[in-house]
């Protein structure tokens, strides 16, 4: 099924270019949480909430780098991943 640009335009009172930025924006932002749930998946496993908090596991001893740096390497990425969509809607990250 095709969506009808123009037609969905007209029905939500915008222009179409207005309409593309706004559904670019709705999907980046879904895409921000999307990647923002797998980070703090990763994170939870190990009771923190951040690269950083992963970071001072290893350091202190509480858990062996090799426990934790596929998890630590993905929670680096996805944090990249996300900060970078960010920067493409203006640093909006609702």
């Amino acid at each position: 099924m095709a969506i009808e640009m123009t037609q969905v335009a007209q029905e939500l009172a915008m222009n179409e270019d207005e309409l593309m930025r706004e559904a670019l924006r709705a999907l980046l932002r879904a895409k921000i949480h999307s990647l923002d749930a797998e980070r703090r998946s990763r994170c939870a496993k190990f009771g923190v909430s951040s690269l950083q908090e992963m970071d001072e596991l290893v350091r202190s001893g509480s858990v062996a780098e090799e426990d934790i740096l596929d998890d630590f390497q993905n929670v680096d990425y996805l944090t990249n991943r996300m900060k970078r969509l960010q920067q493409l809607i203006g640093g909006d990250s609702e």
